[in-house]
This record gives C-alpha cells, structure tokens and sequence, in this order.
C-alpha cells in the first residue's frame, strides 16, 4: 500500500480512483469493478493498476468486496471522504433553483400549510423521504398579544407569532376584568415583548414577577399571570414526513430487511423529531452518514439536514433520509436552497 494510504491521506491516482468508484456506485447500485471503471472514468491507467489500486483502497477501509468473484462497493469512510471533497457545497443547477424559487413564490398566510407542503416538495425534488420539523413554539417572535373576555374571570390569550399562524390559550383570573382593562394589559405585554421569542417572554415574565412591584401592583400581576398562561405548556414539535414510497423504491429497498428498517426509522417521529433537533443545534447543514448516525437503526441510511430562520431566529429544520449511495452532489444544495427559500417565504 502507498505511503499516503498509511497516513491517511490519498495519493492523486487513490484520490480520482475513490471519487469515480463512488460516483460509479451512485450511478449503478452495482459493486464497481476494475475494467468498469477503467472504461467509464477518465481515470488515466490500465484495468491492472486501477485493481492494485482498489486493493490499496480496500485495505484502507475505503472500499469492501461482498463476494470473491464481485467488483467492490464504498464504505461509509468512502462517502465521507467524498462528501468531504464537495466542501464548499456545489452549486444548485439552474432548473433545481428556478423550480423551489417558482414553489415558494406564491404568498400564503398559513404557516402550518407552508410547512407541510415543504416536506411533500422537498420528496418530490430529491426522490427520498423527507423531514421537516414544524416551528417549535419557543423560537417563534412575537408580533402582538390580544386578551380577549369570554365571561367572568375568563380570558382569552392570543398569540400571533412574525411567521404568521396563531396560538391560543384559556386563562382564569382572580377577579373579573373589563375588556378595556384586558386591552391595556394586552399593550403592556406589547410594548415590552414585540419582537422577541417566547422563550425570552418567558424568562422576562418570571423576572418581572419577582420584582417587588409586581407584590402590589394589581394591573402588571394580572397582565404578567396572562403572559404567562401564554408562555407554558409549550406544544410538542409537530413532524410532517412524506416521501415513503419514494424512498423504498431505492434499489437498497429491495431487501425486505432493510425496507422494514427504513419504515420502523421513518415511523417514529419522536426520534426523528430528536434528529432535527440535534441538526438544529449544529447552525450549519449537516450530512450524517450510516454508522455516523446517532440512532442505530439509521446507520443503513444517510440524513441530509438544514435549519431554516425567520430573520436571525432559528424556527426549525429540514432533512432527507435516504440510501447512503446517494447523490449528494444534488441532494446537498436542493437541501440548503430549500431551507434558504423556506425562511425567505417565512419572513414575508
């Protein structure tokens, strides 16, 4: 084996070698063999140096060989190393661009819709199953509060978030409040909390009550204990999945095995939700390849996911789950465009 194999760096011929054999795998979902890709890859030498190459590869856990007589497939070290070579991400095609600027064009009120119709795009683009986690209730901003009487000690706190949507709660009171006083609680709350998340409300109101003031002032008390009805009992983050059947059409999927695996992984959205939730925390687009995955039961399948903002505030994320012979090359900027335009479309 070549000195740069031993120290974990590839000689140029290991280097154009690995990236035909993985594009080569992409492409056939077949193991490569060495005449195969000394005819189909401007790789540069003969059928029996790209076969001491291979073994070189091999020996470096780069490449295995499913049976004696079969051509060999790429690791999980394989397509990470090819991922890694794509940094920065390659460009979105013109058409792929035009068609998710095209998608999100049309103005639409409705952010639980925008959302859902994000995954059921994101699969149609990308061929594989697609995530895409709601806004968790926490991160959204604050456009106004209104605090509505519904009968004696009964009010009703509306919460209408920057992105659009509305949030409910019911609150009771200790007294009976005018709709009037209700009001001027409600432009309280406003003109100290517009703008900022639910988080930060939350954290602001438990402050505030700890402030003497709030002991004996009867109106900030009532309108703090509103905000708070507000801010508690946060919603669970919602998951909208689509693109199963696109997914199991993959070649890898053939396999019965494997099938159920991606359908039990694909079905329990409280993991799913902890994938997103993770690649939310990274601020970055992030690949996790097979046995790079966290849950186990992804270690068959490559995650592609991206957070999307409304502004500077992270809302949620986005993410494919498929084979790990993907395209990555497409499927990383569909991804990171999607997103981008997602939080375009949320801003407006």
């Amino acid at each position: 084996m070549q000195s740069g194999t031993r120290s974990g760096e590839l000689t140029s011929r290991q280097h154009a070698l690995l990236m035909a054999a993985v594009q080569e795998f992409i492409s056939t979902a077949e193991p490569v063999g060495s005449q195969q890709l000394a005819s189909r890859h401007a790789v540069g030498i003969r059928a029996a140096m790209v076969r001491n190459l291979m073994a070189e590869l091999e020996e470096a856990g780069f490449l295995i060989q499913p049976h004696t007589s079969a051509g060999r497939i790429p690791t999980d070290k394989a397509f990470r190393y090819y991922v890694d070579q794509l940094v920065p991400p390659p460009p979105i095609g013109f058409q792929d661009r035009t068609q998710i600027e095209l998608h999100y064009s049309a103005p639409r009120e409705d952010v639980g819709e925008i959302i859902r119709d994000t995954s059921r795009f994101l699969a149609l683009i990308t061929g594989q199953a697609a995530l895409v986690m709601a806004p968790r209730l926490e991160s959204l901003r604050i456009e106004r509060v209104n605090l509505i009487r519904l009968r004696e000690r009964e009010v009703f706190v509306i919460f209408v978030p920057v992105a659009g949507g509305v949030q409910t709660r019911l609150a009771q009171t200790d007294k009976d409040h005018s709709q009037a006083d209700l009001d001027r609680m409600a432009g309280f709350l406003n003109a100290s909390l517009s703008g900022r998340t639910l988080q930060y409300a939350r954290e602001w109101i438990e402050e505030r009550l700890k402030e003497d003031r709030a002991i004996y002032d009867s109106f900030l008390r009532t309108a703090l204990s509103l905000g708070t009805a507000l801010t508690r009992s946060p919603v669970v983050g919602q998951l909208y999945v689509e693109g199963s059947s696109k997914a199991v059409e993959q070649p890898e999927f053939t396999d019965p095995a494997k099938l159920r695996e991606l359908l039990r992984a694909l079905e329990d959205k409280r993991a799913l939700l902890d994938l997103l939730e993770r690649s939310l925390k990274q601020d970055a687009l992030t690949v996790s390849i097979g046995s790079e995955n966290f849950d186990t039961r992804l270690t068959p399948f490559s995650v592609i996911a991206a957070s999307y903002a409304s502004g500077s505030f992270q809302l949620g994320s986005l993410a494919v789950v498929g084979p790990v012979r993907m395209d990555y090359e497409r499927v990383i900027p569909l991804v990171s465009y999607t997103a981008k335009a997602l939080s375009r479309a949320l801003e407006h």
